[in-house]
């Protein structure tokens, strides 16, 4: 009982908008973390919604985030991006997580230009979230998806919010996978970029392979792939 109260008062926290969930954490850090790891126990034990938090659960381990580094945005990322979408549309999905600043912050994109592109989201966008590693992509396709997401950042502050730097993007002309991305473009080319990616065919064999192991089998046969 005094486990289920400390996770309800704790969930008070993590439901608070980002200013709340602040000042939570410089009160007690060790509190609020507690409430996010046991709240998730919680929720898969009892919830009504079982398929709903076995999909937050894939979802959570597919666009994995750690939480004692980047509480705040965890927390923020858990509830507005993962929990938002479990259940939805993938495309939207990615293109949440592409503009989560937990995931720009932990996989460096913040500090990605047309000078110094940085390839840590671009390699793990390809790699884990879309095509999977056998996806037929190659390593100056990174660079290029890297090139197309320079400028994908967070304005300054605790926890930041979303916000594309023109003055870093590259607008030279790219191409990724034999698709042709012109030149002079802003935003716009790493949303096409996105778009892309989520529809691509190597996704999709990825997404089902991994589905299929997560619910049905460790070594699903190829005709349940393709059906999937």
């Amino acid at each position: 009982v005094g486990r289920l109260q400390h996770i309800d008062r704790g969930s008070d926290d993590l439901r608070a908008d980002a200013r709340g969930i602040a000042r939570a954490i410089n009160r007690d850090y060790g509190s609020v973390h507690e409430a996010l790891l046991w709240g998730r126990i919680h929720r898969a034990a009892f919830s009504t919604r079982q398929l709903y938090e076995r999909m937050v659960e894939f979802w959570t381990d597919h666009f994995n985030i750690p939480s004692p580094d980047l509480l705040m945005e965890k927390i923020l990322d858990d509830r507005d991006v993962i929990r938002k979408h479990a259940l939805g549309n993938f495309r939207d999905l990615l293109l949440a997580s592409a503009m989560s600043p937990a995931m720009l912050i932990y996989l460096d994109n913040i500090y990605s230009s047309a000078e110094n592109p940085n390839e840590n989201y671009a390699r793990e966008l390809m790699e884990l979230h879309t095509l999977g590693v056998d996806g037929g992509y190659t390593e100056q396709d990174v660079k290029n998806v890297a090139r197309a997401l320079a400028g994908w950042g967070i304005r300054d502050g605790w926890p930041g919010r979303f916000y594309f730097d023109l003055n870093v993007h590259d607008y030279g002309d790219k191409t990724v996978l034999g698709r042709a991305f012109p030149a002079d473009r802003g935003i716009e080319e790493g949303l096409e970029l996105l778009d892309f990616l989520a529809l691509h065919p190597s996704t999709a064999r990825h997404l089902a392979t991994k589905l299929l192991r997560f619910f049905v089998t460790d070594d699903p046969p190829q005709s349940f792939i393709d059906s999937t």
